[in-house]
Order: C-alpha cells, then structure tokens, then sequence
C-alpha cells in the first residue's frame, strides 16, 4: 500500500486545470498555424505583385516610341560648347591659383630652413607684429564697460574656401562690436558700485576686494563720530564693548 502524502491545494493539479492547460497549448497551436498561413498568403500575393510589375513593364518597353527617349540631340552645339569652355577655363584657373599657392608655400619652407635661429625668431616676431597691426586696423573702438559679443565660429564673414565659391549670407557681416540697445550711454558717469556689465548688478560676487588704495582708510578729524575706523562711533563702541565684556576676566572692564 502507498502512504497517503498531503498535498497543498495550491500544488493540487485537479482535472479542470488539466483540461484547461490543454485548451491553451491547443490555442496556442491554432494562433501559430494562422500565423503561418497567413504569412504564406502575404508571400504568395508579393510574388504575384512582382509578376504584374515585370508584365507592365515589358509592355511598356514593347509599347514605347523612339521619340518618348529624351536625347541632347537638339541642343544647340555651339552654345553647349560655349559653357564647357567657361568651365573649364574656370577649373584650369583655380588648379593654378592652388598650385601657385603650393609653390609658394614650399618656397617658404625652404627659406625658414636655411635660416639661423637669430633670423627665424627674428622673422616670426615681425610676421607677429604685422599681423596684429592688420587686425587692430579694423579693430573699432569699443565704449566703456560694454558687453562683448563673440560673432561666432562657424559664419564668418568671408568663405572658407580660398576661392570663394560658398559665400557668406548679409546678415553675418554685422557689427558684432556694436552697443546694444541697452548699451547706449555712458556707464563712467555711474558711481562706482553700478559700473558692472550688463546683467550682474545687485549680484553676488561684485563686492570683490581688490587692493587697499580702494578702500577708504582716512582718520576722522577730532570731534567727528561718524567715522568707522576712528574709533569714537557709538555703534563701533558699543559692538567693540559687547565683544569685550563676553571675554573671560574682562567682563568688569570698561573702555
């Protein structure tokens, strides 16, 4: 005889759940064979669809006229060789302006090479200095404080190619070095702690200390209160005796 073991009714597999276990796997099975056949069917009408097409389209070339073929034959010759000879005085132009460049370029590389280094430093220096002088030419003046906008890097004045074939739009070439609207007055009239740029008063961070000849540090005359540093404010008295009074063994000191 088999002992009698106790099972959970959660573990109980009784033979509704048997039967319904099998009613999916046939479910399952079901939705599979559908899926095939219907994939089947989508194979089948491509295939006919590709047929159709090949069809028409030999027909279409049985069908067609040798006028529907469009040719250059009744473009005017001499015109068309006209443009190719612009074109190509324009290409034989641009290949000697790159190769005149090249020329020059390895010319100079010789040159710097048959200096000492007294005569390169020297050469370097006042191609520095001459390229500084050209750019503080068109450098305009810019007014007190005044906010400075970069023009960007990307849209330039100017084309990036050496021959100018991509152009630049108007509305770059600006006067980026220009006030703004908000910018239009003169700030050096504005007492001190105002002459901030555009943006930052009232801000943390403009109270930074710089250098003593700032800062006033001028005795008060005799008999004048008001001043801080002198001593005899009474706000500064009665804070410095406060401070002194909280100090140990000079509680009872007066001052």
């Amino acid at each position: 005889m088999f002992k009698p073991v106790f099972v959970r009714k959660s573990d109980r597999d009784t033979i509704e759940e048997r039967e319904k276990m099998a009613a999916e796997i046939d479910a399952e099975a079901a939705k599979t064979e559908e899926a095939r056949a219907a994939k089947k069917a989508e194979s089948k009408k491509l295939v006919e669809l590709e047929v159709t097409r090949e069809a028409a389209l030999e027909q279409a070339l049985d069908e067609m006229e040798p006028s529907d073929v469009d040719t250059d034959d009744e473009l005017d010759d001499s015109i068309e060789f006209d443009n190719w000879k612009s074109r190509e005085l324009e290409r034989l132009k641009a290949d000697r302006i790159q190769r005149e460049l090249l020329f020059r370029e390895r010319e100079e590389q010789e040159r710097l090479r048959a200096m000492t280094e007294e005569e390169r430093d020297a050469y370097h220096a006042a191609r520095l200095a001459k390229k500084e002088a050209d750019e503080g030419k068109d450098r305009p003046k810019m007014a007190f404080m005044q906010k400075y906008y970069h023009k960007g890097a990307f849209f330039q004045e100017s084309a990036d190619d050496a021959f100018g074939t991509a152009g630049a739009d108007d509305i770059y070439k600006r006067d980026f070095s220009a006030p703004t609207a908000s910018e239009r007055y003169d700030k050096s009239l504005l007492p001190k702690a105002m002459q901030v740029r555009k943006g930052t008063f009232g801000r943390s961070g403009q109270t930074k200390w710089t250098h003593l000849a700032n800062e006033d540090t001028s005795m008060a005359r005799r008999g004048d209160d008001d001043d801080l540093w002198s001593g005899r404010n009474r706000d500064v008295r009665a804070i410095r005796d406060k401070m002194t009074s909280k100090q140990g063994g000079l509680k009872d000191a007066k001052r």
